[in-house]
């Protein structure tokens, strides 16, 4: 009994409640540091999904204008002769497209080419009088990926396309 008298001394038991405070505040931030990082990846694999699948979309609608034009064919599908502006404009949407990054960037400067993308996008569907017909929209978050069918009669990128 005399030993265990000793060994806890009467300081021990008042700073307790303190040891415990400060043990349960570095598991806290240990734990919050590990979820908070895996949170970051889920929220950064979510966003780089969003932004990549803008950039796929506006480069296959600029592929599909650039080989409408070389046939020579307007929206109407009458012969008509090539608009050389628009050409130099959609090849140069597609220049800026293949400049961006796929991998992870931790700057925002992709955000500034993004912008820009966004802006020769709507030059190049006003030129071709088919701004109002052709935007991107966003998959809405109650669909996944898998869910949507090869079938599926809805366009979820919004490219109203009636020739």
């Amino acid at each position: 009994m005399e030993d265990l008298k000793t060994t806890l001394d009467l300081d021990d038991l008042v700073n307790l409640e303190t040891i415990f405070i400060e043990i349960g505040r570095e598991d806290g931030l240990k734990n919050g540091i590990k979820s908070g990082a895996l949170e970051g990846q889920v929220l950064g694999c979510e966003k780089g999904y969003e932004l990549l699948n803008e950039i796929g979309f506006y480069d296959g609608v600029t592929e599909m204008w650039l080989k409408i034009l070389e046939k020579g064919l307007d929206i109407h599908n009458a012969k008509k002769p090539i608009n050389e502006r628009l050409i130099k404009q959609l090849t140069s949407l597609r220049e800026l497209i293949s400049t961006y990054p796929i991998e992870n960037q931790q700057n925002v400067e992709f955000l500034d080419l993004l912008n820009k993308i966004r802006s020769k996008y709507k030059v190049c569907t006003s030129l071709l009088g088919v701004a109002n017909s052709q935007k991107f929209k966003k998959i809405s978050s109650e669909f996944n990926v898998g869910d949507q069918g090869i079938n599926d009669s809805t366009n979820t990128h919004g490219g109203n396309m009636n020739f």
